[in-house]
């Protein structure tokens, strides 16, 4: 009996060690949708996520099984365009709590839980 829990517990850390192991270390421009402001998305392997937009953010994530949670968001608040603000405040919106998410070669796909798909592709260094 003890050696079903042990591997069950195994293969669940398992399951979310694969969004660690791809996402860790990277970062993305998103591709879709598109807006008129270049977003970036990156992880560390300690939990963290980053990015830029208008403004830069960043925040924590856990990722269980196909999904990743993403905590509250911080962020610097400078001010641009309306154009560029209102696409920032959308994407924002858009990127937000728990979502699916999906790799593809160099692809990362997440979508919400209402379904708004958010395409990233890996910035090669």
């Amino acid at each position: 009996m003890n050696t079903f829990f042990c591997s069950m517990f195994a293969f669940l850390s398992l399951a979310s060690c694969t969004f660690v192991n791809n996402a860790a270390g990277n970062e993305y421009k998103l591709i879709s949708p598109k807006y008129p402001i270049d977003i970036t998305l990156g992880f560390n392997n300690k939990g963290g996520y980053f990015g830029g937009a208008l403004n830069r953010y960043f925040g924590t994530y856990k990722a269980v099984d196909n999904k990743v949670t993403f905590s509250y968001m911080a962020s610097t608040k400078m001010a641009g365009a309306p154009e560029d603000m209102k696409a920032e405040s959308e994407y924002f919106g858009t990127f937000a709590g728990t979502m699916e998410y999906k790799f593809d070669g160099d692809n990362l796909t997440l979508k919400s839980e209402a379904g708004k798909e958010l395409k990233y592709e890996k910035i090669k260094k």
